[in-house]
Order: structure tokens, then C-alpha cells, then sequence
């Protein structure tokens, strides 16, 4: 009876520890997601230019993840690979871009892919747009509206 008393403690004891290592080493593991198209190769080797038309790209590859901005003409198919190692840390792992251009006619003209070593951080402008107009304080503000509202009307 003693020998099983003891043998219960222990496990009350250990039973926490190991959940609590195994949650701890749980949380060190990354996730890994995959957004966008996930082209598939053998698909993308039978557009041929000169030879596919749109047609045939929608029917092999799906339609576009989004189109050129200035022109229709060109398609883009994107897909990225990220890893996520803690809430916010987020490494791109894998990228590739596929850009398939059109010819007037709507025929594939030439086919490009990129992947993540031609990717580059792009630079936001950190400008303000000047706007004319006078910025009132608050007290302005509030003495401004002082008698625009109409009172309740009663029925």
C-alpha cells in the first residue's frame, strides 16, 4: 500500500512537469503556410507562345491571382510559401511568380517566371499630401456647431 502511495505521488508530480515540457517545446515549432496559386508544372509546360490562347490558360492554370495595372494583357500567378516562427516573426520561404503575356489577338506571347531571389523590398513614401483647408482646435470644432443642430421636433 505505502510502495503504491508513493508511486501515485510521483506521477502527480510528474504528469504536470511533462505537460508543461511538452506544450513548451510544442510552441517552439514554426507553422508553415502556403497562400496563392500553386501551379502545377506539368500544366504550365503546355502553354506554349505563339500557340495558347487565354483560353487554354484559364483551363490549365486556373484564372489569374491579378492582372497588369495599366493594360489586361498580362496575368499574374503568385504563390508564396511563409513560415511563421513566433507571433510576429514571419520569414517568405518560397515565392514564385508567373507573368503571362497576351498579344492583341489574345494568343500567349511570352512567359516569365520570377522566384523569391529576383524579389525586392519595396520602400514606402513616408510624405503627407498637403491639403488646403485650416485645421480647427477642438474648441473651435465644438464652438462651431453651437446652434446647427435642429431640436426635437414634437409630434
Amino acid at each position: 500500500m505505502a510502495r503504491q502511495g508513493r508511486c501515485g505521488r510521483r506521477l502527480r508530480t510528474v504528469a504536470p512537469v511533462a505537460a508543461i515540457v511538452a506544450l513548451s517545446l510544442a510552441a517552439c515549432t514554426s507553422s508553415i503556410s502556403t497562400h496563392g496559386h500553386r501551379l502545377d508544372a506539368a500544366a504550365l509546360a503546355q502553354i506554349e507562345p505563339g500557340q495558347s490562347a487565354e483560353g487554354d490558360v484559364v483551363q490549365l492554370l486556373g484564372s489569374p491571382s491579378s492582372l497588369a495595372t495599366f493594360d489586361d494583357r498580362t496575368w499574374y500567378y503568385v504563390s508564396q510559401r511563409t513560415e511563421r516562427h513566433s507571433f510576429y516573426h514571419t520569414t517568405v520561404v518560397a515565392q514564385d511568380v508567373v507573368a503571362i503575356e497576351f498579344d492583341e489577338q489574345g494568343t500567349v506571347s511570352r512567359i516569365d517566371r520570377h522566384d523569391l531571389n529576383g524579389a525586392r523590398d519595396v520602400d514606402l513614401v513616408d510624405r503627407e499630401t498637403p491639403t488646403s483647408g485650416n485645421e480647427m482646435s477642438v474648441l473651435e470644432q465644438f464652438l462651431g456647431n453651437i446652434g446647427r443642430f435642429n431640436p426635437a421636433e414634437d409630434d
